[in-house]
């Protein structure tokens, strides 16, 4: 009797846990698929949990085992009971998964308890429906393994564990293949890890190593870099406001471009740059491109979670740097050679002071070489139309290029370069991203030469922004965008040109980030800012020297920079780092032990961005 509890207590618990992972896939996200597809989608993300289950059921056979008789039946209840548990946590786990892009670890749970940012997140989960579906997975699973025992005929032990371990095998070996492609590259690739295991491995590593923690606590002027600026006195006279053309370059960290790296990829754009102001020091606050969208047009911080803003959030309140140009008179349109179903782009945009929205489905210049978009030719070839057709009105373009996305496509015809400068473990890749990038910056030319053409230049404050890095695996081990806070990640490249203010150009070392944008903008403009933006002009004499920026994918980070030190918390590891960027721009020495007073005093302006986030994001 007490073995064959054990086993069906195993048994359902393996079950219990893959139907946990059943339910993220059929409720929290939509359903990958269908049938086969369906099936390893669900073996890529629990076959860790059938493991799992596996070494309990040895442990609990183990137990029962070496029991004597007379305790024997009570270590099996026991067993099960544990198991109820642990299928609850599962559970829990999924629920914070949403929240936090992960399980629950040590150091986690610890800042759930002293951050209120972090408890409002959870809390906002945990509605009284889920409340109730929790409390009554234990209970269910109780009641099917005594039904199962009461219902189930005599089985040889032998046959019973051939079976089941053929379908565990099974499981497993489906499991590994089906996460290795295409799940080991999503962005939520972590519901595939157990959660118990998680939590067991994080305590150790508290336990051996420490972790770094904090209690929320910061002096409330550090909440000022979050808050909206006092209106600034508008201008005596206010001329007409020049045209602006704002172009958003896909996936281009500073490194890779020739006005803050050592490569030959934007000589256009290092060319204009004799006319206008270049920025060493400008950063996007997450690796996402609908985060960089809503910072960018709305002056808003993104929303400190695991989400694209414009799917959480398409109805965002907020005035976008769009509605002040129009409110002046401007044409306004918004133009991308990618598509603007992706993220819920177009229903994020449709209010937001666009007379026109026109992604790749709009221009039909080319086919398209990726699933992404259309060449960045199409783009170009679309604004130039727009700014050239009507000559009595000003106008604000918003262009976002599409290029340097992944696969990184350069067009057939166009000769390759050999653009490679520094070693790397990625070479192929960043080949072919340098050469889209050069390309990209092509087209930008074209663009520059048509607002010559058309008389404009004088009259035209053109801007030319990244919306996040991008990584090949040096000088960090890290691929693609938005999975680290290192530099290569989250600097980007900007460039203000603008002649009539400009006659030569300019090199800044301020530092900002793309909240500052639509602000520096709308001042260059003779425009006031809308009193919400939380952004300030990076001209502004009164601006704090820090910027922010996070990482809400593979990791839960929070960064600040603060003059030449950068400083990384991992909140669900409970680790730091700190870099001396004048010293160690490609950071590979980590000063945290060593400078613990200044990396506490920067862990409370982290303490500080959450507190405004959460009341940002409750309003």
């Amino acid at each position: 009797m007490n073995e064959r509890l054990v086993f069906w207590t195993s048994a359902w618990f393996a079950i219990g846990l893959v139907a946990v992972k059943a339910h993220y896939l059929n409720v929290v996200e939509s359903p990958p698929g269908e049938g086969l597809d369906y099936l390893r989608s669900l073996a890529a993300i629990s076959y860790g949990d059938v493991a799992f289950a596996t070494v309990m059921w040895t442990f609990a056979r183990a137990l029962t085992g070496l029991a004597h008789n007379r305790w024997a039946a009570a270590a099996a209840r026991i067993v099960a009971g544990v198991s109820a548990l642990c299928i609850l946590y599962a559970a829990i786990n999924v629920v914070v998964f949403t929240v936090f892009g992960g399980f629950l670890t040590a150091s986690l749970i610890a800042l759930v308890r002293n951050v209120r940012f972090l408890s409002t997140a959870a809390g906002a989960r945990f509605g009284p429906r889920v409340i109730v579906g929790l409390a009554a997975l234990p209970i269910a699973y109780l009641a099917l393994v005594a039904v199962t025992i009461r219902v189930s005929g005599p089985m040889k032990t032998s046959w019973r564990y051939v079976i089941s371990g053929a379908v565990v095998a099974a499981w497993l070996f489906l499991g590994h293949r089906a996460y290795a492609a295409p799940w080991a590259g999503r962005q939520d690739r972590r519901i595939a890890e157990n959660a118990h295991w998680t939590l067991i491995t994080s305590c150790w590593r508290a336990v051996t190593r420490g972790v770094v923690s904090t209690d929320g606590e910061f002096p409330r002027d550090d909440l000022a870099d979050f808050e909206p600026p006092p209106p600034a006195q508008p201008p005596a006279s206010s001329p007409r406001s020049p045209n602006v053309v704002l172009i958003v370059l896909e996936s281009v960290g500073a490194r890779w471009t020739s006005l803050n790296g050592s490569y030959d990829t934007t000589p256009n754009l290092l060319g204009e740059a004799r006319h206008g102001v270049v920025f060493d020091n400008f950063y996007s606050h997450v690796g996402r491109s609908s985060n960089a969208l809503a910072a960018l047009l709305l002056s808003a911080y993104p929303k400190l979670d695991f989400q694209d803003i414009t799917d959480e959030h398409p109805r965002l309140p907020g005035t976008s740097l769009a509605e002040v140009f129009r409110a002046r008179g401007a044409r306004t349109a918004f133009v991308t050679s990618s598509s603007l179903t992706w993220g819920h782009w177009a229903d994020f945009l449709e209010s937001r002071g666009f007379d026109e929205l026109r992604g790749y489905h709009d221009l039909s210049c080319s086919e398209p070489p990726s699933e992404w978009g259309v060449e960045d030719r199409c783009m170009a070839d679309a604004i130039i139309q727009f700014i050239t057709q009507n000559r009595e009105r000003p106008f604000f373009v918003m262009g976002w290029t599409t290029q340097t996305h992944y696969p990184y496509e350069p067009p057939e015809n166009v000769p390759h370069l050999e653009l490679l400068r520094e070693p790397g473990p990625d070479q192929w890749e960043l080949d072919r991203y340098l050469n889209a990038l050069h390309e990209s910056d092509r087209q930008l030319g074209r663009l520059f030469t048509a607002i010559r053409q058309a008389g404009l230049e004088s009259d035209t404050l053109t801007v030319v922004v990244g919306d996040h890095g991008q990584a090949f695996g040096y000088p960090h081990n890290s691929y693609a965008q938005g999975q680290t806070a290192y530099e290569e990640d989250v600097r980007v490249p900007l460039l203000i040109h603008f002649p009539r203010a400009y006659r030569d150009g300019i090199r800044s070392k301020v530092l900002g980030g793309q909240v500052d944008l639509a602000p520096t903008i709308a001042e260059l403009a003779g425009l006031p800012a809308a009193p919400e933006w939380q952004g300030r002009s990076l001209f502004a004499t009164l601006r704090a020297p820090r910027v922010y920026f996070s990482v809400g994918e593979d990791r839960f980070i929070l960064g600040v920079r603060e003059h030449n030190w950068k400083y990384l918390f991992d909140l669900r590891q409970g680790a730091d780092e700190l870099y001396d960027l004048d010293r160690d721009p490609d950071e590979q020495h980590n000063l945290a032990s060593v400078q613990s007073a200044r990396s506490a005093r920067l862990r409370q302006h982290l303490a500080a961005w959450m507190e405004s986030n959460r009341k940002q994001y409750l309003r």
